[in-house]
C-alpha cells in the first residue's frame, strides 16, 4: 500500500510517500506561514522524485490540527 501524508499543522509542513510502513520520500518546509504555497510544489516534488503518480496512491492521509483525516483510493483501506 502507498500513503501519501501530509501534514500542515505546525510551524513546519511535511509531505511525505510511504509504501508498506516505509517511507519513500519525505519532504519538510519550515518558513512557518507560507504552507499554501508551498504544500502544493512540495506534493509535486515527492512524485517527481519517486516517479509515482496520484493513480500509484492507495491512501491519503492529511493532518490539520488534532485531527487526521484519510481518503482510501479503492475504499478497501485493509490491503
Amino acid at each position: 500500500m502507498k500513503i501519501l501524508a501530509i501534514d500542515t499543522s505546525s510551524k513546519i509542513c511535511s509531505v511525505a510517500i510511504f509504501e508498506n510502513d516505509s517511507p519513500v520520500i519525505e519532504l519538510h518546509n519550515d518558513d512557518e506561514k507560507t504552507h499554501s504555497v508551498k504544500l502544493m510544489p512540495m506534493i509535486d516534488k515527492a512524485f517527481k522524485t519517486t516517479d509515482l503518480t496520484l493513480n500509484d496512491i492507495n491512501l491519503l492521509a492529511c493532518c490539520n490540527r488534532s485531527w487526521i483525516f484519510y481518503w482510501c483510493q479503492n475504499r478497501n483501506c485493509n490491503n
